[in-house]
């Protein structure tokens, strides 16, 4: 939360107006300069911004809108107050003797400010200049002034205030600057070298409850050098310099947004009677418990819990504060050791957790209009305990709710949990924001469920206001390479068994937003921004793997002018080899994102269309599978002749023996696979091309099978010797498709 601005000139809100304008844009990873900022004006179909520019991107564009109010608003007052003021209406009406000295004492004033506007705009230029040589800079003292200053900056620009001591320490040779940063809850103690590096960052809370050394690591692993190459001279005087080398970096913009986290915080407990942290750490001990209570009924099967639970508690892990692990990629999952990640997680060992997991942390950000509500200092949690479940029936300061939608048919826990739920005071313009890392590609329907959770009136209707024909869709999103590519070569398996399957993807165009943070105004809400997010996350990782290329460019176009060369009349046998490698052309089509899935292909061994239909379950987010082979035939049913005694009994066997050979014959004829088989094959290579490659060597073996029987059965009609398939020109022989 910035400082709130002093502007008190039509100068300064302007200054604060191009201030929020740079900062959005450097949130939308936009450019900021003059040149960019024209272009993109000039573009009738900002495509990115399409994307980003919504409630649950990157910017609260509801604040931002109310800060440009304000700041206009500001503006248009003072120059109402100048042109009914007595300078104007002298100048406009005086008496001639005294019009020509307010005349000159105006254009003074204005060329006072137009001189100040161009030095404001030399000074901060010159700055620009200055940080950049800094962070550049090898020489370590110029690299702790760059740092100390750059905090310094970040701090005061959040509300917090700074101080700073530099002197000789017992557990440093050389001289140690500490720059200390504070607030009403939190101080915040950075202990630099004159070299440059960082001995120590501590974050004391007041009160102690919620100290803990992970929030010091976290901010500590942001500011110390990435690269880790650093050249010290023997020398460990006064006078030892250590000298960085061009890549050494520091995240700045992650210590700013993790300081920027408990600096809200800190600021809310200034400006409203709420114990903020407080609430935090509830909601920190609520997740904690809710995996406990999963792990217990699943007999501690964390991957369970993690897939189809509320998810994996890490406190302090990507920001200051509770979040929770819900997704990661299978192939990130192979080598897991499901026993010591368990262990990890009890004992809050985030560095030992190396898993790429996808998080929602949670923190707190203004708002507009808020409907969230806080735990009183007494209540330790939201959550109420098994004993509590029983016995407590209603509270002074809120409500008990029944969460049905923690339970149904496929969840963990099958008894509904019961929270406390606050009442909420609408005076306090603060919110709950889970924020997702990373951010997340999703269908516009799903955005808006999300952004439901906030209930805030008409906030999900802005979901749908960017409806034009240059954004990029929700496929064109997930590709995210050249869309103008048409088709995507991937190729599994060496010859002579290869088979080359090409993809491409169905251009309607469905909605799709890139997600940021979710604002909401429960912890309960939390568990069902995960199941949401897992059923994308499961569509996102199927629909990519077919876009995901074997061959590089060069090398698809070196095969096509080969075969085009191929083709040519005089080409000469001795120096170039067609290419025999079956083609499969697969489009993917996604009517119901992020629920459906389809690929339709040709199969080049049974030579009929097929279609493989993956569903995707809203609650488990677990795909089933089901195959259409296109050869599906109603079977012939045969009536019974009535009669009696013994020719009845004998037409019956006739009968019940030429269904089942009818039978055993439309088995043979129709290519078929298991829904179960289909659906446990996926599950286990998470890829549509492996399942296509599966269905393709399934359908080979099938015909192979077939044909042989086919050869068994006309030798015997004819009585021949059966044929061989190589000899028949069978199956392994069959050209290109």
């Amino acid at each position: 939360m910035p400082n709130s601005s002093n502007a008190t000139t039509v100068q300064e809100h302007l200054r604060d107006l191009h201030t929020l304008v740079e900062d959005s844009l450097k949130q939308w990873n936009l450019s900021t300069n003059t040149a960019a900022a024209t272009a993109l004006v000039g573009q009738v179909h900002p495509s990115r911004l399409s994307h980003e520019l919504h409630p649950l991107g990157p910017v609260q564009v509801g604040m931002l809108q109310r800060d440009f109010k304000e700041k206009i608003a500001a503006i248009r007052a003072i120059c109402l107050s100048f042109a009914q003021g007595p300078l104007h209406q002298s100048i406009s009406v005086g008496d001639a003797s005294s019009t020509s000295a307010f005349k000159k004492y105006s254009t003074l004033l204005k060329e006072e400010t137009q001189l100040e506007e161009a030095l404001s705009s030399v000074k901060a230029s010159m700055t620009q200049c200055q940080n950049t040589l800094r962070a550049a800079s090898q020489d370590g003292s110029i690299k702790k002034d760059h740092l100390l200053g750059s905090i310094k900056e970040m701090a005061t620009g959040l509300g917090l205030e700074c101080y700073l001591d530099t002197g000789s320490r017992s557990y440093s040779a050389l001289p140690v600057s500490i720059l200390t940063i504070g607030g009403i809850v939190i101080v915040v103690d950075i202990e630099v070298e004159s070299t440059g590096a960082i001995l120590r960052v501590k974050v004391s809370f007041f009160p102690e409850i919620h100290q803990d050394e992970r929030v010091d690591r976290l901010l500590a692993s942001n500011l110390r050098c990435k690269c880790g190459k650093l050249l010290q001279t023997e020398d460990k005087s006064a006078t030892a310099n250590l000298l960085h080398l061009p890549d050494c970096s520091r995240d700045f913009d992650a210590f700013s947004k993790n300081l920027k986290a408990l600096a809200i915080l800190d600021n809310f407990q200034k400006k409203y009677p709420v114990d903020f942290f407080h609430n935090m750490r509830a909601m920190d001990l609520d997740l904690k418990e809710l995996f406990r209570r999963e792990m217990l009924l699943t007999n501690n099967d964390i991957e369970r819990v993690f897939k189809h639970g509320h998810g994996l508690p890490m406190t302090h892990a990507v920001l200051p504060g509770p979040s929770v692990a819900y997704w990661a990629p299978k192939s990130d999952l192979l080598d897991v050791s499901w026993s010591a990640l368990a262990m990890a997680i009890e004992q809050g060992a985030n560095e030992k957790v190396k898993i790429p997991f996808h998080r929602i942390s949670i923190t707190m950000e203004e708002s507009t209009a808020s409907a969230s509500g806080y735990l009183p200092a007494d209540r330790a949690g939201f959550l109420l305990s098994e004993e509590e479940t029983q016995t407590l029936s209603g509270l002074s300061y809120g409500s008990i709710m029944n969460d049905q939608g923690s339970v149904g048919a496929s969840t963990i826990l099958q008894q509904p949990l019961r929270w406390v739920v606050p009442t909420s005071d609408s005076t306090i313009e603060a919110t709950y924001v889970a924020v997702l890392h990373p951010p997340v590609v999703v269908s516009e329907d799903l955005a808006k469920q999300l952004a439901a959770l906030s209930n805030q009136a008409g906030f999900n209707t802005t979901m749908g206001l960017n409806r034009d024909q240059g954004y990029l869709s929700l496929q064109e999103l997930l590709v995210n390479r050249a869309i103008e590519q048409t088709q995507w070569e991937i190729v599994l398996d060496q010859e002579p068994n290869a088979v080359r399957q090409l993809f491409s993807f169905d251009r309607t165009k469905c909605e799709a937003r890139l997600l940021h943070r979710i604002p909401f105004t429960h912890i309960s809400q939390v568990y069902m921004c995960t199941k949401l997010l897992r059923q994308q996350m499961v569509f996102n990782a199927l629909f990519q793997s077919c876009f995901k290329e074997t061959s590089s460019p060069e090398e698809i176009k070196k095969r096509l002018a080969a075969a085009h060369t191929g083709n040519g009349e005089d080409n000469d046998d001795s120096n170039n080899t067609v290419d025999t490698t079956p083609e499969v052309a697969i489009t993917i089509q996604t009517p119901q994102p992020p629920s459906v899935i389809l690929a339709s292909f040709t199969n080049p061994f049974t030579e009929t269309s097929m279609r493989i239909e993956i569903v995707i379950d809203p609650v488990t987010a677990s795909p089933t599978v089901r195959l259409d082979t296109g050869m599906g035939h109603t079977s012939p049913m045969v009536g019974f002749h009535t009669g009696g005694g013994e020719f009845q009994y004998m037409q019956q066997q006739q009968q019940d023996q030429y269904m089942q050979h009818n039978q055993h014959q439309r088995q043979q004829d129709v290519f078929v696979v298991d829904s179960v088989k289909l659906t446990h094959v996926l599950l286990l290579c998470d890829s549509i091309p492996i399942l296509v490659r599966w269905i393709l060597k399934r359908s080979f073996v099938w015909m192979k099978e077939r044909h042989q029987l086919m050869g068994r059965r006309d030798s015997v009609q004819s009585g021949r010797r059966p044929s061989s398939h190589t000899e028949d020109g069978g199956i392994l022989k069959r050209p290109r498709v």
